[in-house]
């Protein structure tokens, strides 16, 4: 689903980018930073990757060793 989400947000930005170049400048801007943000949110958070955080804390134990 995300994958989709991320493809979906990078079409509509390069779509607003095309409308707000070649019609209507306020829709095209509007469209891009709806796009933009779609595909912002397709990136994983570190605060909800638990891989990441398991990774952290056998570090912090092998540096305590």
């Amino acid at each position: 689903m995300k994958l989709f989400i991320g493809l979906l947000g990078f079409i509509m930005t390069m779509l607003g980018v095309i409308l707000a170049l070649h019609l209507n400048f306020t829709i095209g801007l509007l469209i891009t930073f709806g796009g933009v943000f779609m595909f912002g949110q397709m990136l994983p958070s570190t605060d909800s990757n638990e891989r990441l955080r398991r990774y952290e804390r056998q570090h912090q134990q092998w540096l305590r060793k």
